[in-house]
């Protein structure tokens, strides 16, 4: 099912949208939440593996001396780990999503899991996709789509509604009151413009990659597993100047 065309014109002018709609059905999702629970125990405790810590606190990933007490797990590419993410990626409803807003001919940018455990699951600061991507043209778009129950008090995301339209931030090396995150940029943000979104599981949120966005800690008792894929519209460059054309094609061609 495609956009409507008010719902496009609300993403144009917010950067993002809540999809109204259910894009999971519960089957799918309890095959998703199966295999994603399983990839992320089989990872836990590896190293250059897949999984990072994107909470970790310190001078680098790797320094021993770092607080490894709050997590921020993640595992890129997904689709090349587990036959049903996969699948996932050509999605019918998600791909509906993605055309209706980068056009047909629609490529990977990459995936990502994002788990947040309960009661100390980290934060994610402020920042725009492509403040870390640098790609150009700057029209790619995320579908973050909830695996969990996502609101404010496990970690949902928010955003600044209409920030895709303005003046790119400067992003600089996060800090948080435990220190360092070498893993993550921040960017300074008025929050009293932020809004949350909060996501029943098996729904999403999709958000264009200048949107400033971010998620809070998660000291509930719930966990908030998320699973974001990022779309590109072909001829997408990289930040050294790069087509893309060796990245997956979802829909239409090169």
């Amino acid at each position: 099912m495609k956009l409507t065309s008010q719902q496009v014109e609300q993403f144009q002018q917010k950067g993002y949208l809540n999809i109204p709609h259910r894009l999971i059905a519960e089957d799918h999702l309890d095959l998703l939440r199966e295999h994603y629970d399983a990839l992320f125990a089989k990872k836990r405790g590896t190293s250059g593996e897949g999984l990072r810590n994107l909470a970790i606190a310190g001078e680098s990933e790797q320094d021993e001396t770092a607080d490894r007490s709050e997590e921020m797990l993640q595992i890129v590419e997904m689709w090349r780990y587990d036959e049903v993410y996969r699948q996932l990626l050509y999605h019918t409803p998600l791909l509906d999503i993605a055309e209706s807003l980068i056009g047909p001919n629609i490529q990977l940018f990459h995936d990502q899991a994002l788990y947040k455990p309960a009661r100390h699951g980290g934060e994610v600061p402020w920042h725009q996709d492509n403040g870390y991507w640098c790609c150009t043209p700057s029209n790619l778009v995320s579908i973050w789509i909830a695996l969990d129950n996502a609101d404010e008090e496990n970690g949902g995301m928010n955003v600044i509604p209409g920030s895709h339209l303005e003046s790119a931030p400067n992003h600089d090396r996060a800090v948080s009151e435990k220190g360092k995150l070498p893993a993550l940029l921040q960017a300074n943000v008025d929050e009293n413009r932020a809004a949350p979104v909060p996501l029943k599981a098996g729904y999403a949120m999709v958000h264009h990659c200048l949107m400033l966005h971010q998620t809070n800690p998660n000291r509930s008792q719930r966990r908030r597993r998320a699973m974001v894929i990022h779309y590109m519209p072909s001829g997408t460059r990289n930040g050294k100047g790069e087509v893309m054309d060796d990245h997956l094609v979802l829909r239409g061609e090169l």
